[in-house]
């Protein structure tokens, strides 16, 4: 599916009707024109003669509606007296505007309508407080659901049209989204929807008879850095939730509203769960403890995209509230809360091609295959002095346990590697990392001659290590 945005423009319908055409399509030279009100639509229909699958999306700010001028393109007896009634007294309107806007006599082409918030005074007197990083949100979630819903490939900006408060929200919208996406799949490159930006010739001032198309990939990058910083995971615990599931506060008679202060912070609660356990699972592959991440059950891809439809959901509720003024979300905690999201669901499309889950502990793992696995893994992730590392690890121990000889019984790597040194049942906090985390205290190991087989001991302090991991995010 191809999805085509862009701003709703303010004109005579009779009088919008202008010529596009495309000359070039991919490099190859096409020839294709049509009458049209917004170039978006003849960008739509040449891409459905391609045989593919696309629809226009029509960005309206609220404000559209609250202009006179508008009831005199109106033939409707019925909406032009609803107009009327919407100047005199805009307060209906602006609790739900989508029922007027779909009627609106203005780009009747349009397949999707998108409503979002507005700034500025109209109707000499009403005042519209909309905040700008609302405005990106409410795009950004445009955009993030129909990419789960209905498998879209490319999205195509179209920046021809509009004031450019909103287009500057719709391209900015565009960058955390295609950031999400990046870090959505690091393997399946294919499923990085493409991204456009598309314009047409000047029109306003010009005397052409005829405007063209133009199109201009986009290229974004992601690495592989964590949205959460290590203050956010470990000295606040995550508290930067609560800009996002906030408390309700008690009204003015007093009421305490317990039960929904206990669906917010069970919703809260769910979500910290999610960013938690990716912040753990990140900072296990950043900071090459391979083995580790063997032994943290983690949510699947299904569990983690029901979370963040539920986050979306949730500021929506909040925003079509009122599109007097729309509810100032916190933008920075979403963001982070939503790439945070997308990179655990990439991640866990990593581990799960690799089958990293719970081993058979009286097998252990081969120790060997680690090093393949995760040499892959680092690959993939574009980390590849982590693989140097733990190949080095790897190759040391292996010939000390080699060099000690067969051990049919699980034997404490220190044991083997330093055994002039006392055994702990806790692992050293700068071993740990040092020593990719096979470390000598918490690390088992046999040897059947010829394969050396690991694995961490019954009892290991996980809250400990993830404390560590959660400081080194």
């Amino acid at each position: 599916m191809k999805i085509i945005y862009q701003i709703g423009r303010f004109d005579n319908p009779k009088a919008a009707l202008k010529d596009f055409f495309i000359t070039k399509f991919n490099d190859e030279v096409v020839n294709f024109s049509k009458v049209s009100e917004l170039s978006s639509f003849v960008l739509r229909d040449f891409l459905r003669q391609q045989g593919q699958e696309a629809k226009a999306a029509v960005i309206y700010p609220v404000s559209i509606v609250l202009n006179e001028r508008l009831k005199d393109w109106v033939e409707d007896d019925s909406l032009k007296e609803e107009l009327e009634r919407i100047y005199e007294n805009p307060s209906e309107y602006l609790k739900s505007p989508f029922g007027i806007i779909d009627r609106l006599p203005l780009e009747r082409l349009r397949d999707e309508t998108v409503v979002i918030h507005s700034l500025g005074t109209y109707l000499k007197n009403i005042e519209l407080d909309g905040s700008y990083d609302d405005i990106v949100l409410e795009i950004l979630f445009d955009m993030i659901e129909r990419y789960m819903n209905e498998d879209v490939d490319e999205i195509y900006l179209d920046i021809s049209s509009g004031h450019n408060i909103y287009i500057s929200a719709m391209i900015e919208a565009s960058r955390h989204f295609a950031v999400f996406t990046r870090l959505m799949h690091w393997i399946h490159e294919e499923k990085r929807p493409k991204i456009y930006l598309t314009f047409s010739d000047p029109i306003i001032g010009s005397t052409a008879e005829s405007f063209e198309i133009h199109i201009q990939p986009q290229s974004y990058t992601a690495f592989f850095s964590s949205p959460i910083s290590k203050k956010e995971a470990c000295d606040h615990n995550f508290s930067f939730l609560r800009n996002i599931y906030q408390e309700p506060q008690d009204d003015q008679k007093g009421n305490n509203k317990v039960l929904q202060k206990q669906q917010i912070r069970q919703k809260r609660k769910s979500l910290k769960e999610k960013i938690e356990m990716f912040t753990i699972l990140f900072s296990a592959i950043k900071n090459n403890v391979p083995l580790y991440l063997y032994y943290h059950p983690y949510h699947s891809i299904d569990e983690i995209k029901n979370e963040l439809k539920n986050l979306i959901s949730h500021a929506k509720d909040q925003l079509l509230k009122d599109f007097k003024s729309s509810p100032k979300l916190n933008k920075k905690a979403y963001l982070d809360a939503i790439l945070s999201l997308g990179f655990y669901m990439g991640i866990v499309e990593v581990l799960e091609k690799y089958n990293i889950t719970m081993f058979c502990q009286e097998t252990g793992f081969d120790l060997e295959n680690l090093g393949k696995t995760f040499a892959e893994i680092y690959t993939i992730f574009g980390i590849p002095m982590n693989w140097t590392m733990l190949g080095n690890e790897i190759s040391n121990d292996t010939e000390k346990i080699q060099a000690y000889g067969e051990t049919q019984q699980w034997t404490r790597l220190r044991k083997i590697v330093d055994p002039t040194k006392p055994i702990a049942d806790e692992p050293d906090k700068r071993n740990f990392f040092a020593h990719s985390g096979l470390e000598g205290n918490v690390t088992e190991v046999k040897y059947d001659g010829l394969k050396v087989y690991v694995r961490y001991i019954q009892g290991l302090p996980q809250g400990m290590i993830d404390c560590w991991l959660k400081e080194r995010v």
